[in-house]
């Protein structure tokens, strides 16, 4: 199955949401953005679409399918690890977003309020490989 690049740029516009709820992007974070973004071959029209997504209830209208959802909670996990802490405004916005789309808090990389770091770091190469294949190319 795979996403449209309108729910792909939805999806990527609410992780770059995310990974800014800090005031600042920390080096590990924008590398995941970065790794991220190659493997869904985003273009620089899509990255300015991106940037010009300001509301995120908007964005979040826009995430429906079930893979979509699915695809972009994978991703908040991974970009909330990818600095190796998961911060306590990590925790609000991910919590939220995951209750606004519909998806359970019984997420398997989330235990107890918390995000399993080891879990998704592991699991990052299949994360990044159900990109490239998830989105048809530009």
């Amino acid at each position: 199955m795979s996403i449209s690049r309108d729910e792909l740029v939805n999806i990527f516009s609410v992780v770059s949401f995310l990974a800014h709820a800090e005031r600042g992007v920390h080096v590990a974070e924008k590398k995941v953005l970065i790794a991220v973004f190659k493997a869904a071959g985003i273009t620089q029209e899509e990255q300015e679409k991106m940037k010009s997504n300001t509301s995120l209830e908007e964005m979040l209208k826009h995430i429906q399918s079930v893979e979509t959802k699915h695809t972009l909670v994978e991703l908040m996990a991974l970009v909330a690890a990818s600095d190796g802490v998961f911060e306590d405004e990590e925790r609000v916005i991910i919590k939220k977003i995951m209750k606004r789309i519909g998806v359970a808090d019984d997420h398997p990389y989330f235990d107890d309020n918390n995000l399993d770091v080891p879990t998704v770091r592991a699991n990052v190469g299949k994360i990044l490989n159900s990109i490239k294949t998830l989105a048809p190319k530009p």
